[in-house]
């Protein structure tokens, strides 16, 4: 049996339910729900560099081109990114006299922004699974789609994937459209393709490839209709090709009016942007399966690790069905919508690991694949369920699928606002891939952690300035409100915190040494609140109980080493794990010639961080110096 109708066969399902009408007032119910949710988000690492891009976005249309910063920005290479998002945001805080943008209501505007491009993205992802399987399927998508934890969390954050997806599946959606209406295609999906170029283009120079998308889909569905011995009229074939290719030019044109760098040469920009992104080499120390690697040097299998660990294991089961009942249910099946899904999710994959493109921060730049990757494990749930007569059958089915998305609700409700840090079950969770791979990347903990220093800590009420420091400077100088005049809030990495002088400090997970991560060195001595998920740190708030460490480095930096010793001895004592402390500390032991004390220390370090290089070869010269 392969109707649809049985999708009702399930106890819990009424059939007069799913229609338009509901879905669009549960869609409606959805994007309010997101709105709600997406202030709770903090502000990602990123957005110094969009925010003030923005600001260069409107002094060039403001100006009609005359301010030219927008053209060359060295910092974050942000001319080489369409505007639409950026410019869109700001002229929302505009509108609304949110001119500040260092409070953190500025930002609130970007993440609500976020999260409409968002789900702009799921809606047309359950719109394309409607033209597969009814309204039913397109609600069960909608649900699927929300409770995807770690595709929910990045798009809420994630200024420049995020329209790009949307605006990815939009364009999708509207091509499929336009075949099926092919040679006379309406205004609606041509308007559609327009606008989801528009958005995907202005966001990112990877929307070129869906005016590609288009020409080649176009082309695959005649050769479609010559395999089956269809016959091809030569006039709607000329005029189907000139609709198409002419949708492609005005898409082209459109992707482009909200970015600068291009406007300015349109014919070579965007071109030059997309090969820069594809070889700019983008150095940053990767935590992939429990090694440090640079980002240029990751294994070719890296973007499918990430995927597999982070998506639910929902998907993962959908897909299975998918393709096991893929060739069963070929007789009602829509080539076209089937045939773009499986393509626009494989070959980014695929073009990217032949390319050995470089990446980091897992999969973030390739959320635009997920859209495509749902709809075909909901469209393999559907098939699952409408292809078995026996309702027991059926019931243990729902019960499966229930328990898994049950998980993953759970997962929503306990990790916000960190959904998306989310890694399934199967392969351990976030405890098996904590110390194994990125968490935290974005520094949203930022948010929480300094929203609770200036509660418990009652920085308000400090007469002496507070100096803050943190190794994720941006977000910290917002949500501290750096503007005060008893708060200062500084950068340092955090390898170099004790050179410098602070009171407290906010110290994100990224970028420490697994190794520490594992052993509890980090969070370091003076912890005195962490920011969790799941049970797992992923933000330090540090008290500087003493400055003995600070006092020791600048001493060691006047090459004043009596005094430096003394300072430094006394912060060994406080904390022997501090790894700065203990590697100047032995450097001057081992300068001096006391040897002895130069391997205690470095010993008594390695223990904590065993994979220190610093202390190795330290070490090394300790024992090379000492046979001379």
């Amino acid at each position: 049996m392969n109707s649809k109708n049985q999708f009702f066969n399930l106890p819990f399902l009424s059939r007069k339910f799913f229609n338009k009408k509901n879905f669009s007032i549960t869609a409606l119910l959805v994007l309010i729900l997101m709105i709600i949710m997406s202030v709770d988000f903090g502000i990602n690492g990123d957005e110094k560099f969009q925010v003030d891009y923005s600001k260069k976005l409107w002094s060039y249309y403001a100006s009609f081109g005359k301010d030219t910063t927008a053209l060359n920005i060295p910092e974050g290479q942000m001319h080489l990114y369409g505007g639409l998002f950026d410019l869109t945001a700001l002229s929302i805080n505009k509108m609304i006299g949110n001119n500040d943008d260092t409070a953190p209501s500025f930002h609130a505007t970007r993440r609500i922004l976020c999260a409409i491009f968002g789900f702009i993205a799921i809606l047309f992802t359950c719109l394309f699974t409607k033209e597969i399987g009814g309204w039913p399927l397109a609600f069960l998508t909608l649900l699927l789609s929300l409770l995807s934890t770690r595709f929910l969390g990045d798009i809420m954050v994630n200024p420049k994937d995020t329209p790009f997806a949307a605006g990815y599946i939009m364009a999708l959606y509207f091509i499929t459209q336009f075949i099926r209406q092919l040679p006379k295609p309406g205004a609606r999906p041509i308007i559609g393709i327009v606008l989801g170029i528009l958005i995907a283009l202005n966001t990112r120079a990877g929307g070129l490839l869906l005016i590609v998308y288009l020409y080649f889909f176009v082309g695959i569905y005649f050769l479609w209709k010559i395999y089956n011995k269809q016959e091809i009229n030569t006039s709607e074939f000329i005029r189907s090709i000139g609709i198409t290719f002419g949708i492609g030019i005005v898409s082209y044109f459109a992707g482009i009016l909200f970015w600068p760098y291009a406007l300015v040469n349109p014919l070579v920009n965007p071109f030059k942007a997309l090969i820069e992104f594809t070889h700019q080499p983008i150095l940053i120390n990767v935590l992939f399966k429990g090694q440090h690697i640079y980002s240029a040097q990751l294994p070719w299998n890296y973007l499918l690790h990430w995927i597999i660990r982070t998506i639910p294991l929902f998907s993962i089961i959908g897909i299975l069905f998918f393709l096991r009942l893929l060739k069963f249910r070929s007789k009602d099946l829509p080539f076209i919508e089937i045939f773009v899904l499986l393509f626009s999710m494989l070959f980014p994959i695929v073009y990217a690991i032949y390319k050995h493109s470089t990446l980091h921060d897992g999969w973030r730049h390739f959320i635009f694949i997920y859209p495509s990757l749902l709809a075909l494990a909901a469209t393999g749930w559907y098939w699952w369920f409408t292809s078995f007569r026996s309702k027991l059958m059926t019931i243990i089915s729902a019960s499966i699928l229930c328990l898994l998305l049950a998980e993953n609700l759970i997962a929503n409700v306990t990790l916000h606002p960190y959904e998306y840090i989310y890694f399934n079950p199967f392969f351990g969770g976030l405890k098996k891939a904590y110390g194994n791979f990125e968490t935290d990347y974005w520094m949203l903990s930022v948010k929480e952690a300094s929203e609770w220093l200036l509660k418990n800590e009652l920085l308000e009420t400090k007469s002496s300035p507070i100096r803050i420091a943190t190794n994720c400077y941006y977000p910290a100088s917002i949500y501290l409100d750096d503007s005060l005049s008893n708060r200062k809030t500084v950068y340092t990495r955090y390898y170099d915190k004790s050179s410098l002088d602070w009171d407290y400090g906010i110290f994100y997970s990224r970028f420490i040494d697994r190794d520490q991560l594992l052993t509890h060195v980090w969070p370091p001595k003076g912890t005195i609140h962490t920011i969790q998920a799941d049970g797992i740190p992923i933000c330090a708030i540090v008290r500087r109980e003493n400055k003995e460490d600070f006092l020791g480095m600048t001493s060691f930096g006047k090459n004043d080493f009596l005094s430096a010793i003394q300072h430094l001895e006394i912060s060994y004592k406080y904390d022997p794990m501090n790894e700065e402390v203990s590697s100047t500390l032995a450097t001057i032991y081992k300068n001096q010639c006391e040897y002895s004390k130069a391997e205690k220390v470095i010993i008594s370090s390695l223990r904590a961080h065993p994979g220190s290089g610093p202390f190795q070869t330290l070490m090394k010269e300790i024992q090379y110096e000492r046979i001379q």
